[in-house]
């Protein structure tokens, strides 16, 4: 599965302001949790789209390798943690629990002339 490109959110951040930025990666246990995964994927993206706060993001799906690889950048802690708490996101916490072998996130900041997040920074930023 390639790269899904970035894609703008609601939120369109003006020059100056500084961002929440959301690493993540997540190391599926089973190969048989990929399309379980994916179908969150999919209601995930949709609750993004429309998130108050969110700038953009992007996933990278490394199936052979049952990881997920999220990037996403937020107007602030707030709106993300928001977004963390509600809907499909939500839901998918709570259903995906116990099939994440061992996830990292990392948080930090970029601005305006950053977007779209590079891939390349990302992955610095978690090893």
């Amino acid at each position: 599965m390639p790269t899904l490109p970035w894609t703008s959110g609601v939120h369109k951040p003006v020059d100056g302001e500084q961002l929440q930025v959301l690493t993540s990666r997540l190391p599926l246990t089973r190969y048989v949790d990929i399309v379980r995964f994916l179908r969150w994927t999919l209601k995930i993206r949709s609750q993004l789209r429309d998130a108050p706060g969110c700038v953009g993001y992007t996933l990278d799906a490394r199936l052979f390798s049952k990881t997920f690889w999220t990037l996403s950048a937020w107007s602030d802690q707030e709106a993300m943690n928001n977004f963390v708490r509600s809907g499909a996101h939500a839901q998918m916490l709570a259903d995906m629990a116990g099939r994440v072998g061992n996830p990292r996130f990392v948080d930090s900041t970029a601005t305006r002339a950053d977007i779209p997040l590079s891939w390349k920074e990302a992955r610095i930023r978690l090893t």
